[in-house]
């Protein structure tokens, strides 16, 4: 297996996932009443969706690519960097913690870009790994920012 499929299955997968872990946040926000950030996860589960077609197009040109078992990816955290820990996305969430627990996500879901981005030996894995790391500080940053405004602290 190359080292950029390698890490194509590993961007489809965390990019699925992050994106089903942002709608059932945005579920969660819209039954506790507050729709604008239920809003905001529901964009940000479709930009993980988008994000996974544009790696699901990216990845047809090195088709087939491996069918890993979960045991088999190489995370550093239990599920995939961008999804975080389940237990701490509780339906009691306040709109600031699941703002938090947002912004944890998504960088680690750029430390992880960012890590095959510096490490990888394939050219192609570290250039893809770039503009996904780029991605995902674009979304920290826009989840920032709707914390601080929440939060009446300068962005």
């Amino acid at each position: 297996m190359s080292e950029l499929a390698h890490f194509l299955v590993h961007a489809l997968a965390l990019e699925n996932q992050a994106g089903e872990r942002y709608a059932e946040l945005a579920r969660q926000m819209d039954d506790s009443g507050a729709t604008e950030i239920a809003a905001l996860f529901g964009k940000m589960s479709e930009f993980s969706r988008l994000h996974a077609g544009e790696i699901d197009t990216i990845a047809q040109d090195h088709a087939p690519l491996p069918v890993l078992q979960p045991w088999q990816f190489e995370w550093t955290t239990p599920e995939p960097p961008e999804v975080g820990d389940r237990a701490l996305a509780s339906p009691a969430m306040s709109v600031s913690q699941a703002l938090g627990y947002a912004i944890a996500n998504e960088r680690r879901g750029w430390e992880y870009y960012n890590h095959v981005a510096i490490t990888a030996a394939d050219a192609g894995a570290r250039a893809l790994a770039r503009d996904f790391a780029s991605e995902e500080a674009e979304h920290v940053l826009t989840l920032e920012r709707w914390l601080n405004t929440l939060t009446g602290q300068k962005a």
